[in-house]
C-alpha cells in the first residue's frame, strides 16, 4: 500500500502532470500530422524528464564533489581565518526569531568544526544576510562574537572572494581556509585566488556523493523525475557555466567589479 501511495502521489505532481501533458499533445498533433509542433512537444517533455531525474543531478554535481573529496579535519592546515560562503541558513526575523537551516548550513556548521578545533582563530561569514543569518547560528554554536567578522556586502561568488580579500589583507591573514558546498568548490576557487595569500579549499555538504552511494538500495519511486532534482540539475549545471565562463575571463580581484 505504501509504494501505491508514493507511486500515486508522483503521478500527481504537477512536474510530472506537465511531462504527461507536453507527452500527449506531442501524440495528438503527431496524429493530426503535425509533425513539427509534435516534435517540439516531446522533445520539451524528455527535456523535463531528463533533467528531473535523480541520477542526472546526481551526476552534475558528483563531478563537481568528486574534484574536492571530503578531508579528514585532523587533515586540515591550521590558518588564519575561516571564510565561510554564505547560503542554507535563513536570517533571523521578527516573525521567526532564530535563524532557519537548509542544506547548506553544512557551510556554517564545518566552519564551527573548524574553529572548535583550533584551526583558526576568526571567522569571516561572506554574504548579505551573514549578520542575521550565518553569525547568530554561529554564536548559538559557540564561536565568540569576537571571533566573527562579517562580510555582508557580497551579492555572489566573485565578490565573495573580492570583499573578502580586503577583510584578510587589512588583518594581515596568510592563510584562509575557504569554506562552501563541495559542489560549489571548483568554482569558488577559481575566484579565490590572490597574491601572498593561500587559499585552502574546505569542502562539506557531499549530496551527490552520498546520494550516489545510496542509489543501488533506492526504490525504483525515488528514481523517477521530481522537480526537486531538476532544481539541483540547474544549481549543478550554474556551477558548470560558471567554470566555463572562468575559464576564458580573468576572475575579479580585490578592487574589480564581480560578474
Amino acid at each position: 500500500m505504501f509504494t501505491v501511495f508514493k507511486w500515486l502521489l508522483w503521478l500527481c505532481m504537477p512536474y510530472t502532470l506537465v511531462m504527461l501533458a507536453l507527452l500527449a499533445l506531442g501524440v495528438w498533433l503527431f496524429v493530426r500530422r503535425q509533425g513539427r509542433p509534435a516534435v517540439c512537444a516531446v522533445l520539451l517533455a524528455a527535456v523535463l524528464f531528463a533533467m528531473g531525474l535523480p541520477a542526472v543531478a546526481t551526476s552534475l554535481g558528483g563531478a563537481l564533489e568528486r574534484k574536492f573529496p571530503p578531508t579528514p579535519l585532523e587533515a586540515i592546515p591550521n590558518a588564519d581565518a575561516i571564510v565561510v560562503l554564505g547560503g542554507g541558513v535563513a536570517a533571523a526575523t521578527d516573525v521567526v526569531p532564530y535563524p532557519e537551516l537548509y542544506a547548506s548550513a553544512d557551510r556554517a556548521i564545518m566552519a564551527v568544526r573548524l574553529f572548535r578545533a583550533g584551526k583558526a582563530p576568526i571567522v569571516i561569514p561572506t554574504g548579505g544576510g551573514a549578520p542575521k543569518a550565518e553569525k547568530p547560528l554561529l554564536e548559538s554554536l559557540g564561536v565568540p562574537e569576537s571571533s566573527i567578522i562579517c562580510e555582508d556586502e557580497a551579492r555572489d561568488t566573485a565578490e565573495n572572494a573580492s570583499k573578502t580579500l580586503a577583510i584578510l589583507r587589512q588583518r594581515g591573514c596568510k592563510r584562509a581556509l575557504v569554506v562552501t558546498s563541495a559542489w560549489h568548490l571548483p568554482r569558488a576557487m577559481m575566484l579565490f585566488r590572490a597574491e601572498g595569500i593561500d587559499f585552502v579549499p574546505v569542502g562539506c555538504d557531499y549530496e551527490c556523493t552520498l546520494a550516489a552511494s545510496n542509489r543501488a538500495r533506492m526504490p525504483l519511486w525515488m528514481k523517477l523525475p521530481n522537480p526537486e532534482s531538476a532544481g539541483k540539475a540547474a544549481y549543478y549545471v550554474k556551477e558548470w557555466l560558471g567554470i566555463l565562463f572562468y575559464s576564458f575571463r580573468k576572475p575579479p580581484m580585490e578592487g574589480d567589479g564581480a560578474a
